[in-house]
């Protein structure tokens, strides 16, 4: 919950936010910035965590893995 939580917190933030020129201009094609693509996939991936959907699998590869 704390981690899914802090990945839609950050990408709801950096979708709405960000001062830098680079990330906060245009693309031509697509009509919306770097930064709020980059803002969309982290608040996508917050949502996955929260409510468990794990579409690549991770979740088996990593039962059995030690932290340390």
């Amino acid at each position: 919950m704390i981690i899914g939580g802090s990945l839609v917190v950050v990408g709801l933030l950096a979708a709405v936010g960000g001062t830098s020129s680079f990330f906060t201009n245009k693309l031509p094609m697509v009509g919306v910035s770097l930064l709020q693509v980059g803002g969309a996939l982290v608040t996508l991936l917050g949502v996955s965590v929260l409510v468990g959907f794990d579409p690549l699998g991770l979740k088996k590869d990593v039962s059995g893995a030690s932290v340390l």
